[in-house]
This record gives C-alpha cells, structure tokens and sequence, in this order.
C-alpha cells in the first residue's frame, strides 16, 4: 500500500497481486485521523491466457509450490521414523539414495524386505513423485489449463503399463530401463523421464502402503 497527502486528505493506493490479475483501490482518508472518507477509483488488471509473462508467473508459482510441499511431506515422514526410534538422526540426514525405485521393484515383486535406511530412501523417492490425481486441489481455471498435459501423460503411463504388463510404478521403471530388481544392475542409459509419464496416484499410494506394511511387520532393526 502507498499513501499519498493530497489537501487536507490522504490518497491510500491498495494492490492485490493474484496468479493472473492485480486488483487496485484507491482509499481517501482524512489527514491525522482515521476517518474513512471515499473511494475515488478501484479496478482489476486482468493477465490474457496466452499471456507470456502470465504463464511464465504461474508456471514459477506452481514449481515453488510443489517444492515446499515435497519438502513439508519428507520432514513430515521424518519425524515419524524418528519417533518410532528406528534410525538415529545420522541416519535420517543422510540424502544418498541408491537407486529406490529398484529397492521399491525389489520389495513389491519379490517380497524384498528393506531395512530401515533402505525405506526411507524408498519413502523420500516417493515424496518426489507421488503421481497424478486429477488435480482436485487446484482451482477450476488452473485445472483446465494444466489438466490437457498431465492427462497426456497419466495416459502414457497406462500405455506403459499395460505393455510390460506391470500393475506399479517402480516395476514399470525396471522394465522399461531393463533392470532385474533381484540382480546387481542399477542404471541404464535409457531416459525415463523422457516418456513423459504420471502414474495415478492411487497407484502409487498403493505401491506405498504394500512396501510400508510388510517392512514395518517384519523389519526388527
């Protein structure tokens, strides 16, 4: 907000910055007092669809979203495994991660039981890419806007899936990247970010509960 003194009155000038317009209000108050007086003009800029510099806007605000809540769901995972006494802070600190979506394969294809650190690799990969759902929480407008893409893309997944004859996320990867979850590979030159593919996030959930339960039932560590 900008005051300006105009005569024996003050010219208050109020913004409100959204993902695609900017409201605007001009407020007259009276000089030393807090006395509403008028509204001499108020309005709304509006950014078009195509808007370059408007979609560059939203595409910055949804990435810097989705950054702090990944980074809000692993803290919160975090704290969890710390309370159940499982692993030490060191332990949880500890960002390198070999290769957790075999470690997932492992666990969901053959019965894999993951030790602790091994499950929160596997938990911290997940947080990264939890899947499609539809975009419930988004607004009507930015729905459709990024619904057309994702669609696409959750489509592929299908496709994918339905090629390898593969139910999870994680066993589509080694499928599609050529690694055995039970041999000693663990990389591939193939890009599999390259496809372009959202799992449901029901499926992913799953995938989630399936490795959380049978570690948590049989994991002593």
């Amino acid at each position: 907000m900008t005051r300006v003194k105009a005569d024996k009155s003050e010219l208050g000038i109020h913004f409100d910055v959204g993902h695609d317009s900017i409201g605007w209000c001009v407020t007259r108050t009276s000089l030393g007092h807090a006395q509403f007086l008028a509204i001499p003009g108020s309005g709304v800029v509006l950014f078009p669809a195509d808007d370059c510099l408007a979609n560059s806007r939203r595409a910055f605000r949804r990435q810097r979203r989705h950054i702090r809540a990944t980074r809000q769901r692993i803290a919160r995972m975090k704290s969890m495994i710390s309370a159940l006494g499982v692993m030490t802070e060191a332990e949880l600190s500890n960002n390198l991660t070999a290769a957790p979506w075999k470690l997932a394969a492992a666990a969901l294809s053959c019965g894999k039981l993951l030790s602790w650190p091994e499950l929160w690799c596997v938990l911290r990969w997940y947080a990264h890419n939890r899947g499609y759902d539809g975009n419930i929480l988004a607004s009507a407008k930015n729905r459709q806007e990024s619904d057309a893409d994702d669609i696409k893309k959750n489509a592929a997944s299908h496709d994918m899936m339905a090629r390898f004859g593969t139910s999870t996320m994680a066993e589509t990867m080694c499928r599609f990247l050529g690694v055995d979850p039970q041999g000693d590979k663990v990389s591939s030159r193939e890009y599999f970010k390259g496809n372009k593919v959202s799992f449901d996030r029901s499926v992913v959930v799953n995938e989630v509960k399936r490795i959380w339960k049978h570690t948590k039932a049989n994991c002593q560590d």
